[in-house]
């Protein structure tokens, strides 16, 4: 694996991730979910860690090697999927920050 794969690779990480959160009914704060709260928590942060890792490494290879819409519409879907990972995460926290 290079660098320039691992927001693709991460992509479909995130997808997967999001899935189960979604499939779980994770995504909404008012109803029942079915996984404990800290797994919720460990989830929405380890894929907002990877999706800022995509993003990051995802610009770096757009600006060094120039603009390739693919990469760039992979990169942007990162981006997209660490915001929601990050809003699921804040708005599962305790003290109900969202």
């Amino acid at each position: 694996m290079t660098k320039t794969n691992f927001p693709f690779i991460a992509l479909a990480l995130g997808l997967f991730l999001m899935a189960v959160l979604i499939k779980t009914g994770s995504t909404d704060v008012d109803t029942e979910s079915v996984l404990p709260l800290l797994t919720i928590l460990i989830i929405s942060e380890f894929g907002f860690i990877v999706m800022a890792i995509a993003v990051f490494l995802g610009g770096k290879t757009l600006l060094k090697n120039g603009f390739d819409i693919v990469l760039a519409i992979v990169t942007l879907l990162c981006g997209m999927l660490g915001v929601e990972f990050l809003l699921v995460g804040l708005s599962h926290w305790p003290s109900g920050l969202v």
